[in-house]
């Protein structure tokens, strides 16, 4: 039997696996680069940089006390598995921002041996010329793109969390970023169908399709599961309807069943749906 996910390594007692979906990225990577070799080694630079993106989730989480089950690399980004998440706003602000800070440094790392005088270390050696300055781009697209407040990504847990910590309350905070979330997914979905009409459409495009379809339905679905914890009644037409401020209902919450997963940006598998911070 064909498994969804491959073993490996372990990198700070953190087991790490990679999807069998990486063998579409790296045919997308390879025939969209004149140098097959090019196109192969950025692919590379790109799971290192989401490796260590998941990481920087990772390493912050379990400084919160979480304990992180696993990271899985695949077509759509990343996805660390966590035991548990953060209870506290503000720790889980931390640990949303940690990924896109690791990736905002690797830009910087590479920039700094592009485009200053530490760019003669590189020499003339066109490899690590092209790699350092894809360094750059690459993690400088993920750090603008997981930054956008679309939930459940890290920019929108970092905005659900800036607006529960000192304005509302959670269930509040995650309509908004849910709502806003989903309308960003919209435009990105718009963005693909523009490039169809315009005859610009090609391989990447698609995963950005995928991306958007997979925010659409992550963002309400989480919405859907903070109504539950906070005891709003799924039946009720107003929370159903974005107002869960009425109906509120004096059944306990699901139990905690431990699951959680932290992934920029969300996606679906295998019938077992995870978004950035999620109990299932």
């Amino acid at each position: 039997m064909i498994k969804s996910s491959y073993y490996l390594f372990t990198v700070f007692g953190i087991p790490v696996k990679a999807d069998i979906s990486l063998i579409i990225l790296a045919f997308l990577f390879i025939t969209n680069f004149e140098n097959p070799f090019y196109g192969l080694l950025g692919g590379i630079i790109l799971l290192i940089s989401i490796l260590l993106h998941e990481l920087g989730h990772s390493l912050v989480a379990i400084a919160f006390g979480c304990r992180v089950r696993d990271i899985t690399l695949m077509m759509l980004g990343g996805c660390a598995s966590l035991l548990s998440i953060p209870r506290k706003a503000w720790q889980e602000l931390l640990m949303a921002f940690a990924g896109p800070a690791v990736s905002l440094a690797l830009a910087i790392l590479g920039f700094v041996f592009t485009f200053t005088p530490l760019r003669h270390l590189v020499g003339v050696l066109d490899t690590l010329s092209f790699a350092f300055l894809y360094l750059m781009y690459i993690n400088s697209v993920l750090f603008v793109f997981n930054l956008l407040p679309a939930f459940p990504m890290d920019g929108g847990r970092i905005l659900r969390a800036f607006l529960q910590q000192f304005f509302m309350s959670k269930v509040r905070a995650t309509w908004i970023a849910s709502r806003l979330g989903r309308f960003i997914a919209i435009l990105m979905a718009l963005s693909v169908l523009y490039s169809v009409f315009t005859k610009q459409f090609e391989g990447f495009m698609l995963i950005r399709l995928l991306i958007a379809y997979s925010i659409y339905r992550a963002a309400e679905e989480e919405y859907q599961m903070v109504l539950a914890e906070e005891g709003y009644s799924n039946g009720n037409p107003f929370a159903r309807f974005g107002f869960p401020f009425f109906g509120r209902t004096t059944r306990t919450p699901p139990p905690d069943d431990g699951q959680a997963y932290v992934s920029p940006p969300p996606y679906e598998r295998g019938g077992a749906k995870k978004v950035d911070v999620r109990k299932e």
